[in-house]
């Protein structure tokens, strides 16, 4: 978290994927606690991994009301009873990452439901900083059938964003969640990052090659991308 030195505690969603393996261990390196809520497991000794379906609200409002370790029982009770210090923030990463993995009316679904009820449960649990991913495909090229072009380039905040594809659609819905719980909810901050293609280190020796003999098969990515290790500190 750039706004604060202080140690921060940190809820973050699909921890285990291409780029949460990542961004978490640099959070942890800050002095930040975090707790990882993934259907898979992430192989770090100090990070708990928490199973939930982020498409059923009353896991997601249990996921983000607990504890983060077990040795956390070990703590007093506080006032009232309560004895789990609420998050600072929610990181929420976790998706169907792009189309084909699943029955385009699953992608949507999942995804759009699942990041409802993180920044629904976020804002109602009085978390007051929320991120959540988009993606370079909502500017209607990546997913497009055939071969596309930009409206404009570069890119500007102001871009008509008019995918066809279901994952794209799912993440500008999103996007308009994140928008409206903002309004709703004064104080709260919540950002949306619009990630480009996500490269691991070992990924540069691998395709880069490729890319520079060849720049026109990155017209998709919009010729951008984003080092895995350098999300968690956007975050």
């Amino acid at each position: 978290m750039t706004s604060s030195n202080a140690a921060k505690r940190i809820v973050f969603t699909g921890g285990s994927g291409k780029a949460g393996r990542h961004c978490i261990p640099y959070l942890l390196s800050k002095g930040h606690s975090v707790l990882n809520v993934d259907l898979a497991p992430l192989p770090h000794p100090t990070v708990h991994t928490l199973k939930a379906d982020l498409t059923d609200s009353g896991q997601v409002f249990n996921a983000l009301s607990s504890h983060f370790h077990l040795s956390h029982y070990e703590n007093p009770r506080g006032p009232g009873g309560v004895s789990v210090e609420k998050p600072d923030a929610v990181i929420h990463f976790a998706a169907y990452a792009r189309n084909l993995l699943v029955p385009d009316s699953e992608c949507f679904r999942g995804n759009v439901l699942s990041t409802y009820n993180v920044i629904e449960a976020a804002c109602k649990l009085g978390i007051k900083k929320v991120i959540i991913a988009s993606s370079e495909t909502t500017y209607g090229v990546c997913f497009a059938q055939g071969d596309a072009d930009y409206h404009c380039f570069p890119l500007e905040e102001d871009y008509d964003n008019d995918p066809e594809d279901t994952y794209a659609t799912s993440k500008l819905c999103g996007e308009r969640c994140a928008r409206s719980f903002a309004r709703r909810f004064p104080g709260t901050d919540i950002y949306a990052l619009r990630i480009g293609n996500v490269i691991e280190p070992h990924e540069y020796e691998l395709d880069f090659p490729g890319y520079v003999d060849k720049p026109e098969t990155r017209k998709r990515n919009a010729w951008s991308y984003i080092d895995a290790r350098d999300l968690g500190q956007i975050c």
